[in-house]
């Protein structure tokens, strides 16, 4: 539910499906956290059980960062064929939705997906006459950065030392 209303962030894909995450998703969100983010700690010589730590300990933080900062937020599994491969964190309010975080495991990355979820997000944002879509990215990020201009985000200022705010007017 967004604002009440049905979820409606519906991709052109049909195999392609956002659903409510649910308790039952924790051990998938776990490893995507993994995937995800294992190479930052890996570079810095973490392995083993001390990896598995550093990544559960990170994963909590991030988690009560989000829910201090966005205590509204829509946390969707993103699904191909009904089988997990990413997960959307959104803040919705009537006048913008913020992306707060979009994962995808790394093997269906560069196939499309991340296009077809954001294009559905803008379609259902522009049927509820939302006014723009913004998020924060990571300054470093250079492949993210060109995946949201693609998309015609405009950088629009910095949010700390590491993030640059991004924002799409769809109103």
């Amino acid at each position: 539910m967004i604002d009440g209303a049905p979820l409606d962030i519906l991709p052109d894909d049909p195999g392609l499906r956002l659903r409510p995450a649910s308790p039952a998703d924790e051990p998938f969100v776990r490893e995507l956290f993994r995937e995800v983010r294992a190479g930052e700690f890996t570079a810095a010589g973490l392995s083993g059980p001390i990896l598995e730590q550093v990544i559960a300990q990170q994963l909590r933080s991030q988690a009560a960062g989000y829910a201090a900062q966005y205590p509204g937020a829509i946390s969707l599994i993103i699904t191909r064929q009904a089988t997990a491969i990413g997960r959307l964190l959104l803040d919705c309010v009537p006048v913008r939705w913020h992306v707060i975080d979009i994962a995808l495991l790394p093997a269906v990355r560069n196939r499309g997906v991340g296009s077809e979820i954001f294009d559905a997000l803008e379609a259902s944002a522009r049927r509820r006459r939302v006014g723009a879509l913004t998020l924060t990215v990571l300054a470093g990020n250079l492949a993210a950065r060109r995946f949201y201009l693609r998309h015609r985000f405009a950088e629009t200022g910095q949010a700390g030392a590491a993030h640059i705010t991004m924002r799409k007017d769809i109103g």
